[in-house]
């Protein structure tokens, strides 16, 4: 069962802690103290292996992990969960939810690590939007991101061959990240959508002709160069 605490004597932690998540960014310490003294927020701490966030215990709250780390998963048609994303220290969760009116959340939170989350009220973060136009900029700029990255997915998925698929997605990631990406195949299969035997044979391929070298769950680019002609 996590712990909830109202945050009182923790504001100053708090602030310190939201001067670094997107909503905040760029504003003096002044501004935060007063935005925190207006709006309702919590701080809940979670086990390992507990839901953090789901349907069953929805509300209209955006999440940001302080630390600990928590899973994101959704749930497939035959029971089982697909892992979309981790969240570590300074992520977030539940912002798209404020702009629908669908009150259902679509994936399930849960915590790997014990973790601790701070929890601002919705209707809040939205009035507080609406007062100060650099929170609202940031909410902004945070969504044009996330559109961004949802289309450069789309294009990955949009592959005709496995090969395809996974040059984009690694051309995607090289672009956001540099030449070192640590993912599990399994999990890899999943993020493109595509068999693991299949996947399991490119990557070697991939390997074999120097475009790549695998050590373990990470893969190095060697030549971005490779991957784009195998998309021409």
């Amino acid at each position: 069962i996590h712990i909830l605490f109202m945050v009182t004597n923790m504001d100053l932690e708090i602030t310190e802690f939201a001067a670094k998540i997107f909503p905040f960014k760029n504003l003096n310490q002044k501004t935060l103290n007063t935005i925190f003294s207006e709006i309702e927020f919590t701080v809940c701490e979670f086990s390992k292996g507990e839901k953090v966030f789901s349907k069953d215990n929805y509300r209209k709250t955006v999440g940001f992990v302080i630390d600990g780390e928590c899973i994101v998963e959704k749930k497939r048609s035959d029971g089982d969960f697909l892992p979309l994303n981790n969240l570590s220290k300074y992520s977030s969760f539940g912002i798209l939810s404020l702009f629908s009116s669908d009150a259902e959340f679509p994936t399930v939170i849960k915590a790997i690590k014990p973790s601790r989350i701070l929890f601002i009220n919705g209707d809040d973060l939205l009035e507080t939007m609406s007062k100060y136009p650099t929170v609202s900029m940031n909410v902004v700029t945070f969504l044009a991101g996330r559109i961004a990255f949802l289309n450069k997915k789309i294009e990955t998925f949009s592959g005709k061959s496995t090969a395809e698929k996974l040059a984009s997605y690694l051309l995607a990631k090289y672009n956001e990240h540099g030449s070192n990406i640590t993912i599990a195949r399994t999990k890899l299969s999943a993020e493109i959508g595509v068999g693991r035997a299949s996947l399991y044979r490119d990557i070697d391929f991939f390997a074999e002709s120097g475009l790549i070298k695998t050590e373990q769950k990470k893969i190095i680019i060697i030549c971005p160069e490779g991957l784009e002609r195998i998309l021409k």
